[in-house]
Order: structure tokens, then sequence, then C-alpha cells
């Protein structure tokens, strides 16, 4: 990886990705489609994405946040600090209907401008 340009990551990096592509090649035939037909629902989904090796809580909601208005069975709950930011401005999530692309981008904006009023 290192040699590809992608400084970040080291040989213990490069190793989890090999045994993750391994373990999609294994158990779905290399198909994420296959991965999200396999799971019974939502809760099932998220447990199959867990089995990944180093692929935890925050990596699994946001990819299934991305993958919800696509996936039938993709439907995370928005991060607490999206709730908590959307309070502050007075947004209400609840009201809103989230498997849908408008409501992906705002969830990521939000968590942008978290990002922002942090580091600026």
């Amino acid at each position: 990886m290192r040699e590809g340009g992608y400084i970040r990551y080291d040989g213990r990096k490069s190793t989890q990705i090999l045994h993750d592509c391994e373990h999609l090649l294994t158990e779905y035939r290399g198909s994420l489609t296959r991965l999200h037909a396999a799971a019974a629902d939502s809760d099932d989904l998220e447990t199959r994405l867990r089995s990944f090796y180093g692929v935890g809580p925050d990596t699994i909601n946001i990819f299934l946040r991305e993958l919800r208005p696509y996936w039938k069975k993709a439907d995370p709950a928005p991060l607490p600090v999206v709730y908590a930011l959307a309070n502050t401005l007075k947004l209400d999530l609840e009201r809103r209907e989230r498997k849908t692309v408008r409501f992906v981008r705002l969830e990521a904006g939000l968590i942008r401008l978290r990002r922002q009023r942090r580091h600026g």
C-alpha cells in the first residue's frame, strides 16, 4: 500500500484489508450485495459487518448511513453527536424520512459541521 502512495497504511492495515477481502470472497463470493441479501434484517446486517476484522460500530454506522437509501436493511440510527448538533440547531431529525439521500447528506453535513466547530 505504501508503494501505491497510501502512506497512512502500515503493514498491519494492509494485512487487515487483505483479511477482510478474503472474508468477503469466502463468505459472500466477493459481493457486498450478497452480504446484504444474506442478512435477515438490519441487526443481522450489522452483525455480519462486525465479523470483518477491524470493523467497529462507527465504521458500520458510516458505511450503512451511506447505503441507507439503497439497501432495504441498511438503517442505522444517526450517531448521538448528530442528534446533539441537530438539537442545538433546532432540527427535528425524527420528523424526517431517514431512508433518503437528502437525510444522508444532512447527517454527513452535521458531522462535518461538528468537526469544523471543534477545529475551527
